[in-house]
């Protein structure tokens, strides 16, 4: 391009800022110029060659995408009315802070990849590691190992680390927000919204939690809040929370629940709306909606009773809400009760109840939704529904146990983990399986104890589906029974995640398979959710994205 006097120039050599120290893949650029509209960066690095183009403005520009453990060297260019000006260093960024320790640097192995099929580009994960034992069991360092440690990572199609935010406490449930900032929740009780920077930008805790007060977040006036948020289109927040009451008379027994009973302290949960300044403007409570004597396979467990509820029982375990804006309703996942439900917001009344129709009384029993079609099966012990349409959704199925207490449940190596899409007839009451990532015993890829995630993608007409827990393979002595001293208890094994995408035509076509596992099979590791995005830049930060060298001749 020609030299006018309109070419832009830099008024002083680009430098480098570093990001929040949490943040070691990440800087920001301080470019000072004249006359430019855009400013182009070339990033390479490992043989990769990737180029932002950032709008121009005061603050040091944004930039992201690098690898862990190489220099990347950096190109920058101005770009405005006139041409273009390169400029002629060469910055070199070299990540510091990156986790080298195998106990807190998770483990990722590619087992196959077709990029060109893959919805979005990059996959932001919530990854949490364990102690192997049971929960009652672990010592307090094995305590504090598995709960005051958590990352926020993004992966590209290769499986290769491009983003990551080192946490303090364990991570669960985790979501892009609008703004393109990340929003998570923690074992804490604490929900942050968090950019890509690095910086906490809010946070928000159970006012009434447990551990108390909290220095740095904005209260809610209830006793927990956990599991998977969501942003509802009005831009406020939905979320669970548990919280406890006496029962009287309550199953005393998960065995045999008729036969032995006594007065407990349980937790059961609320869906909440809540604003960005922590204000409750709506709940459904299920203390006033179920039946508290109907409990399910885990309930005695010692899930509430490590997060300051001294022995509680779990009667509820609500573990995803989604909400159907079309229907304006609220769907819920009941982990202990095995089965979806639908609430009308504006009333509070269920609209229908998605699982197997033992144990409901007299009058859940008319909200229960018959299924039609081929290859039906009820989910349990299931996680998470996501919304992909009205009266329609995608969750994933632990499958495990598929009883209810008082029957026998299947052994673990029977469990059928899947991911599931449902949708259903309202008018009707009826429920049809529309898609599943397993049909057989055979098609079953991980057999996952608890967690994991399930997400359609309409574009490629594909769905990616994270075991977040998976077992060893080939074991048929895996124990169910946390209380059983004779078997080895789940717990007790080195599990793992896999994150997998597949062709929703033909589930034996699998277009990416990603484990996240240590070799020496001493640390458990989890992916709690996960995300798709196109960009790890947020839609409004007017950045593109270039595989390759975009800059121009100057």
């Amino acid at each position: 391009m020609s030299n006018t006097t309109d070419t832009p120039v830099f008024l002083s050599a680009p430098t480098l800022v570093p990001c929040n120290e949490d943040v070691p893949l990440a800087v920001r650029l301080d470019v000072q110029s004249v006359g430019a509209e855009r400013v182009l960066v070339r990033i390479s690095q490992a043989g990769e060659i990737w180029t932002t183009d950032h709008a121009t403005g005061t603050d040091p520009l944004l930039v992201l995408g690098f690898m862990p453990d190489h220099d990347a060297e950096i190109t920058v260019q101005l770009k405005g009315a006139g041409g273009t000006t390169t400029h002629p260093d060469t910055l070199v960024f070299s990540p510091e802070g990156v986790p080298t320790s195998h106990y807190e640097r998770p483990p990722i192995k590619l087992a196959h990849a077709d990029p060109e099929r893959m919805a979005g580009n990059f996959t932001f994960l919530s990854v949490r590691r364990r102690a192997t034992g049971r929960i009652p069991d672990m010592s307090p360092a094995q305590r504090q190992f598995t709960t005051k440690w958590g990352m926020l990572l993004a992966i590209d199609h290769q499986g290769r680390v491009r983003w990551m935010r080192k946490m303090k406490y364990r991570t669960a449930g985790l979501e892009r927000l609008a703004s393109g900032n990340l929003f998570v929740h923690d074992t804490e009780f604490c929900s942050s919204e968090i950019g890509m920077d690095g910086e906490l930008i809010n946070a928000w805790y159970a006012q009434k939690r447990p551990q108390g007060p909290h220095d740095n977040a904005t209260p809610v006036d209830v006793q927990s809040l956990h599991h998977q948020p969501h942003q509802m289109p009005n831009g406020n927040f939905l979320a669970v929370s548990g919280h406890a009451r006496l029962a009287k008379d309550w199953p005393a027994s998960v065995h045999e629940p008729e036969e032995y009973r006594a007065d407990k302290m349980i937790v059961g949960d609320k869906a909440i709306e809540f604003t960005p300044e922590g204000k409750v403007v709506w709940e459904w409570d299920s203390f006033d909606h179920l039946d508290v004597n109907r409990i399910g396979y885990d309930a005695l467990d010692a899930y509430w009773h490590v997060r300051g509820f001294p022995n509680h029982g779990d009667w509820t375990h609500c573990n995803g809400v989604a909400y159907d804006e079309e229907n304006d309703q609220v769907l819920l996942s009941l982990r202990l009760q095995d089965c979806i439900i639908a609430i009308d917001k504006k009333s509070g009344e269920i609209n229908w109840i998605l699982g197997a129709h033992s144990g409901w009384n007299e009058a859940l029993s008319k909200k229960l939704l018959t299924p039609v079609g081929d290859d039906f099966r009820w989910p349990w012990h299931g996680h998470n529904p996501r919304v992909t349409g009205s009266n329609q959704f995608i969750m994933f199925d632990n499958g495990i146990y598929q009883a209810r207490p008082g029957e026998e449940r299947v052994p673990f190596h029977k469990s059928f983990s899947r991911g599931v899409e449902f949708k259903v007839n309202a008018e009707e009451m009826t429920v049809e399986q529309v898609w599943s990532s397993a049909r057989t015993d055979e098609d079953v890829k991980e057999r996952s104890w608890a967690m994991s995630d399930a997400h359609r993608f309409f574009e490629t007409d594909t769905a990616m589906i994270i075991h977040s827990i998976a077992m060893p393979h080939g074991r048929d002595d895996i124990g169910i029974d946390e209380e059983d001293r004779t078997v080895r208890y789940v717990a007790d094994y080195p599990s793992y995640a896999r994150i997998l995408e597949y062709n929703r035509a033909d589930i034996k076509d699998v277009i990416f398979d990603c484990y996240i596992r240590d070799e020496h099979e001493i640390i458990q590791w989890e992916a709690f959710s996960g995300v798709r995005v196109q960009s790890l830049y947020p839609a409004s930060a007017d950045v593109i994205w270039t595989d390759g060298d975009a800059l121009e001749d100057s």
